[in-house]
């Protein structure tokens, strides 16, 4: 995946947040260090989406998407690394919870049969099937060994990928 920022800025009336940011973010892992109210956040807000630059775009590669995890250290407590990281893909998320929800029910009607493979098309267009696959191989150590994480704090039980 590539990821292109052509001249990214962000304003809020007269104080610039983010300015006129260029760059070419190829896969790999990133840091952003900056002191408080520097823009880091706006600039992550930019990228992910929840924002709306002043002006520039951000470009991705045709068939990538970018996933976007809450900034809340706290957040993902009582998940594994897995679903952590899937509930980068919100959207994802939402299908699999109600397809769970559906296909639990004792009494699933006609219309719980439709709007299920409503989901379940939803599901395969944003590649649901891969997903998991994709997230284990992107964890993966240079020899082709998972990466070991550990659990949160006061979970010393959390599952691993």
């Amino acid at each position: 995946m590539e990821l292109l920022l052509d001249r990214l800025t962000k304003q809020y009336g007269s104080k610039i947040a983010v300015d006129c940011v260029s760059a070419t973010l190829k896969p790999g892992v990133y840091g952003l260090l900056g002191a408080n109210g520097a823009g880091k956040s706006t600039f992550l807000k930019l990228l992910s989406g929840e924002i709306e630059p002043s002006s520039g775009e951000i470009l991705i590669s045709k068939g990538e998407r970018l996933s976007v995890l809450n900034q809340n250290q706290n957040a993902y407590d009582n998940y594994t690394v897995l679903d952590t990281v899937m509930h980068g893909h919100e959207r994802l998320m939402q299908i699999m919870k109600e397809k769970d929800e559906l296909y639990a029910k004792p009494d699933f009607s006609d219309e719980d049969g439709i709007r299920a493979g409503e989901l379940e098309n939803e599901f395969m267009e944003l590649n649901g099937w891969e997903a998991e696959g994709e997230v284990e191989e992107s964890h993966r150590g240079k020899r082709g060994h998972t990466r070991h994480f550990r659990p949160p704090a006061g979970r010393q039980d959390a599952p691993l990928p």
